[in-house]
């Protein structure tokens, strides 16, 4: 089995801004004094887990969060661009309501739109699929921090429930600067 301690990002100033960010960053959003605050306190929780790996997304928001923990369990950051957030094409750097305007539903956005550049959830799941195999042979018997995004690790977490990807688009959606424990029994 493998531990998982699955924590979202601390606000960022896009969030505080309501102003979609993914990869490629359009510009830099550094985390608020607010999500530095989320994350501290995430990371004195840590400080008794026993880590044995930090992998986080390369996105601003992730790798400062990311660094914030490292400094308090003294465990170095290793990055995966898998764990990346959604890809929102189009509205990357563009005002939330407006792509709230065109997908109100998440099962709106279960397949890639190709025409927007808009990542769909099938397309999250295959990407975290693939780093959870590769995080099987390696980590094993060990507790591991994912510092991610928000769709990415429900997404992440239905796969290792084993839920389909319809059902982890309707359910758990962590909040910023949480931590969630999450044990996978590995087939």
């Amino acid at each position: 089995m493998i531990t998982f301690f699955l924590v979202r990002h601390g606000e960022a100033e896009s969030n505080a801004s309501a102003i979609l960010s993914s990869y490629p960053e359009v510009r830099d959003f550094h985390l608020t004094d607010k999500g530095r605050g989320q994350i501290e306190k995430t990371a004195e929780f840590l400080k008794s887990e026993n880590i044995d790996a930090i992998i986080a997304s390369p996105l601003l928001r992730t790798r400062e969060s990311a660094e914030i923990i490292s400094q308090a369990i003294n465990v170095p950051v290793i990055h995966d661009i898998r764990l990346r957030e959604t890809d929102f094409g189009y509205y990357n750097g563009k005002r939330a309501a407006m792509f709230f305007a065109r997908y109100p539903h998440p099962l709106l956005r279960l397949k890639t739109n190709k025409k927007v550049g808009l990542e769909g959830f099938v397309s999250i799941r295959e990407r975290v699929k693939d780093f959870l195999e590769n995080v099987a042979e390696e980590y094993v018997g060990k507790r591991v921090v994912l510092v991610s995004h928000g769709d990415t690790l429900e997404q992440l977490r239905g796969a290792i429930e084993h839920r389909k990807i319809k059902t982890a688009a309707l359910g758990w959606m962590p909040e910023k600067g949480s931590c969630t424990e999450v044990v996978w029994e590995l087939d």
